[in-house]
């Protein structure tokens, strides 16, 4: 008998998973990513205005202070737009080249 393949039968596996704390700069779910104005801090951060990566933000306005939620950035838009690849693997390249972020919302949303 192999205890591995019951231990993983009928479970659901998500590639990208709840994490409690940011993998960039650790800090807590509702707690602002790190910022600092050399390095531009947090891989993870998102511009506000945009929905891109603050790091690579390079247009002049206030970023926003972007927080970690517990899961990576555009997971949840990708599933409630039903763009998923797999149980927990979101087609982030279609949500980045066919969506629209809406800064008044934080979110990706379908165009048109």
């Amino acid at each position: 008998m192999n205890d591995n393949n019951e231990s993983t039968q009928g479970k659901q596996f998500r590639v990208l998973d709840f994490e409690p704390n940011c993998p960039d700069c650790a800090v807590a779910v509702g707690e602002p990513h790190e910022y600092d104005g050399y390095d531009g801090g947090c891989d993870v951060a998102r511009c506000l205005v945009t929905g891109l990566q603050r790091l690579m933000c390079d247009l002049d306005h206030d970023h926003g202070r972007d927080v970690w939620t517990g899961w990576w950035p555009g997971l949840l838009d990708c599933e409630q737009l039903g763009w998923m690849i797999g149980p927990g693997l979101p087609d982030l390249n279609r949500l980045y080249t066919e969506a629209t972020w809406d800064p008044a919302r934080c979110a990706w949303v379908k165009p048109g």
